[in-house]
């Protein structure tokens, strides 16, 4: 039997460009039961109304990028990168 316990995983997100300026920090440590990334990326944006289609946005799990169907990993450094801009 699965206990709620063993579900929730803790993961540090580290907020990037536009989504450190609508969650007005630039990182924080969340207890999550999202199994993929893009349950994860789902529950912040509705915690923070970030604007931004799941299609917009690219993750990083442990400083490599990964797809966001992929599985989460306890204790994950995540980062949530927008499109940006530059020359």
């Amino acid at each position: 039997m699965t206990t709620q316990s063993t579900l929730t995983k803790t993961v540090t997100i580290q907020y990037v460009a536009m989504l450190r300026e609508q969650a007005q920090r630039s990182r924080e440590v969340l207890q999550t039961n999202a199994s993929s990334y893009l349950e994860l990326y789902q529950q912040v944006k509705a915690k923070y109304g970030f604007p931004l289609a799941v299609e917009d946005i690219k993750v990083a799990v442990n400083h490599e990028f990964c797809d966001l169907t992929s599985p989460v990993d306890d204790y994950a450094f995540v980062i949530f990168i927008p499109p940006v801009c530059g020359g």
